[in-house]
């Protein structure tokens, strides 16, 4: 069988070093060249919880030689709350991956191959259009403290700003919207008290899709052409967390290599809650409080990743993200 897979991301990264292990041999690895520093598509390098990612990564790499920082308290909207995160070196972990594969540039022919695969996140390349997609402008910048900063999130109204401790002293401190402009964003010269080094080589601008796998549909086309990760909408819609997912969809696309409508069902039924957290999100989007079934099912999630939310902090969360 060959097959290309478009876009080495998280999830094509991690796919194709999946196939590989299992002896597939005919692959082309597809990828456009990336204008970041860090030669990688823009993200906080969150990961959650730590037993998962843990557990994926050891499926073709050792762990150990990723992590970056790993911590068990997060603070929202300045409420210190109990978490499992890890914070990993993503692109030392793709190049991991990808190792001396070469990537090739330009699209992909689809009449050259038995199997593609779309890990071409929010572009989305060979799957249909969604309609009404949900996606968010993001812009982040790396940063040195010799304080520490913590690990934070602050809401406002239909986003939040965040601080990542990405370990050595260093930070990604960002600003993600998903109606407003967020180009004008700056980190602040200084906070709490700490002075902050920006690093000018090191900013990035991107987006991310919040649409969720039940609204991204379809996953499959022609039984030939199969999505993943971000591409099929597989990012948490209230916190917009997707490294996990990504790999999550590589491993079930494997596990269902040969039944692509069963992956699909797979997928859909996994993620089924990211439908109901889009639910909410439309909600806020109209400027409405979700209802507490919905902050149960973001309470299910945050305990899912690790992040001990109880319903008091995420109502928090919906009254600041419905702000004017």
């Amino acid at each position: 069988m060959r097959i290309a897979i478009a876009g080495a991301g998280m999830s094509g990264a991690y796919l194709y070093r999946l196939l590989a292990n299992e002896g597939f041999n005919d692959i082309d690895l597809y990828d456009q060249r990336k204008n970041t520093a860090c030669g990688c598509r823009p993200c906080a390098w969150g990961y959650a919880p730590t037993s998962e990612t843990r557990r994926l990564i050891a499926k073709v790499a050792d762990p150990a030689h990723f992590e970056l920082h790993r911590s068990d308290m997060i603070s929202f909207d300045g409420v210190a709350i109990r978490s499992d995160v890890l914070t990993v070196n993503k692109p030392a972990l793709i190049n991991d991956l990808v190792g001396d594969k070469e990537i090739k540039e330009g699209p992909v022919d689809l009449t050259k191959y038995d199997r593609v695969v779309d890990a071409t996140g929010v572009s989305r390349a060979y799957l249909p259009p969604i309609k009404n997609d949900l996606i968010a402008a993001c812009n982040q910048y790396r940063i040195r403290s010799d304080d520490p900063l913590g690990f934070w999130f602050k809401t406002s109204s239909m986003g939040y700003e965040w601080c990542f401790p990405i370990g050595r002293n260093e930070y990604h401190i960002g600003f993600g919207n998903l109606v407003s402009d967020v180009k004008s964003y700056r980190p602040p010269k200084e906070l709490n008290g700490h002075d902050l080094t920006l690093s000018l080589r090191c900013k990035c601008q991107s987006t991310v899709r919040m649409t969720s796998p039940f609204y991204s549909q379809p996953l499959v086309t022609d039984n030939k052409i199969v999505g993943i990760g971000e591409s099929i909408g597989a990012v948490a819609p209230l916190a917009v967390d997707g490294n996990v997912y990504a790999m999550q969809c590589g491993e079930m696309l494997l596990e269902n290599w040969d039944d692509l409508d069963k992956y699909a069902e797979t997928v859909l039924r996994r993620y089924d809650w990211m439908r109901k957290e889009r639910r909410a999100l439309e909600k806020l989007m109209a400027g409405k409080i979700p209802s507490i079934f919905d902050a149960l099912t973001m309470k299910r999630h945050s305990r899912m990743v690790g992040v001990e939310m109880n319903t008091g902090h995420i109502f928090k969360i919906f009254r600041n993200m419905t702000k004017k």
